[in-house]
């Protein structure tokens, strides 16, 4: 066999469709639509224990209500990310009030930190359905150094840094325990009007999007590249990418489109793991 005569194909020709057509379900009604927002943000809590991207108590994802979008979807405090179900599940306005959801004698209690940060997202944000934050073991590492990425890994995996091009921002203005609305109202600031992810110094990272889907594919990535970027560091001085290359691969690999194809085989993955045990 001669190796020029072969080729390695992973998705057929250019011109050919993926073997799967991943799209966003459309839903009669927004009830229908309710339910499945649930589904995936339970899911989204197993998939994370699955990674090993929790620790104890910390950590929350939202996504907006598709009934109520002034109102969000949360995990109440103190329920392990690897045993949430949907029932477990707050929904809580932008004032802090819990509407509905949860379990009985869970009392209904939520993290205050996590409404601080994630309900100024939906508040001042209604173009972001979605975000994440958990105490991951790189994200909290690589946040000390109070930088952001390098522009230095490229490629066409989820890991990569050309990805995120300049939507990854920096918060180093980290004052503690978030507790207060205006901490929370910071970091939205400095997530800013395209960013998909921040860098919380001293603290950990975050990512938000239009879907839960893509907001978790956005974490998985981000949690890989502060990997690779700590790795990196250890051995030497990376190059980084012009900004021309970086360009062209975050115009074909950096939309949300793209984020919410590769967080699908993750939600399969949960599913099969798991046999759906999480949506009840």
């Amino acid at each position: 066999m001669h190796l020029e005569s072969t080729k390695l194909r992973l998705r057929g020709s250019a011109k050919s469709p993926r073997s799967k057509a991943y799209v966003p379900p459309k839903f009669a009604t927004k009830q229908a639509e309710r339910k499945y927002q649930k589904e995936r943000l339970a899911a989204s809590f197993r998939i994370l224990a699955k990674l090993g991207f929790d620790e104890g108590v910390a950590g929350h994802i939202t996504v907006r209500d598709a009934v109520n979008p002034d109102a969000f979807w949360v995990n109440p405090y103190g329920v392990a990310f690897d045993l949430l179900t949907v029932s477990d599940l707050l929904l809580i306005d932008h004032d802090g009030n819990v509407l509905e959801g949860g379990k009985p004698g869970d009392g209904q209690i939520y993290n205050a930190a996590g409404f601080a940060i994630h309900g100024a997202i939906h508040k001042l944000r209604p173009d972001i359905h979605a975000a994440a934050h958990s105490h991951t073991t790189y994200g909290r590492a690589f946040s000390v150094l109070g930088r952001n990425l390098d522009m230095a890994s490229h490629g066409k995996f989820a890991h990569n840094a050309a990805a995120f091009a300049d939507t990854v921002r920096l918060y180093d203005s980290f004052g503690g325990i978030v507790l207060d609305d205006e901490e929370g109202r910071n970091i939205c600031k400095a997530l800013g009007p395209n960013g998909k992810g921040v860098i919380l110094q001293n603290h950990g990272i975050l990512t938000a999007a239009q879907t839960v889907d893509a907001a978790v594919a956005y974490f998985v990535r981000l949690e890989q590249l502060c990997q690779s970027q700590l790795l990196s560091d250890a051995l030497g001085q990376p190059a980084g990418m012009c900004t021309q290359e970086v360009g062209s691969v975050f115009a074909a690999y950096g939309g949300e489109e793209e984020a919410f194809f590769q967080a699908q085989e993750i939600f399969e993955w949960i599913e099969q793991e798991t046999g759906g045990e999480y949506k009840v």
